[in-house]
């Protein structure tokens, strides 16, 4: 068989929103991959290994991984939400220390969920 490509001229500007588009997604995918690895990771180990493991998270993993989790399991916790909001529009501000402890604390939590475990086992 034989395929024959045909090109044709396109607008600048739609060439680069599509290839913005490609480009998201792969980064999306990556993000995906990666943090897939790092909970594989934290559900493979045992719970007090696990807790220490998320305790010793840095503030962009663990938000990172906390955005992850958060997606993945479906909730709508609004402290969630609002410290993925807060990161985002500043990521280089810091937690405070109650938020971080906060947020470590449900991803702890997240991780051990039923829905994340069985949503882990899907991807």
């Amino acid at each position: 068989m034989n395929y024959e490509t045909k090109t044709m001229e396109v607008p600048v500007m739609i060439a680069d929103r599509v290839q913005a588009l490609i480009d998201a997604f792969e980064a999306k995918e990556k993000f995906n991959h990666e943090r897939k690895a790092v909970v594989n990771n934290l559900l493979s180990m045992d719970n007090l290994d696990c807790e220490m493991a998320v305790y010793s998270l840095p503030q962009g993993e663990l938000v990172d991984t906390l955005r992850f989790v958060y997606e993945l399991s479906g909730t709508n916790n609004k402290f969630i939400k609002n410290i993925l909001t807060q990161t985002r529009e500043n990521p280089t501000k810091a937690l405070s220390d109650a938020q971080r402890s906060s947020a470590k604390s449900l991803l702890f939590n997240l991780i051990n969920d039923p829905s994340v475990v069985s949503a882990m086992k899907e991807l």
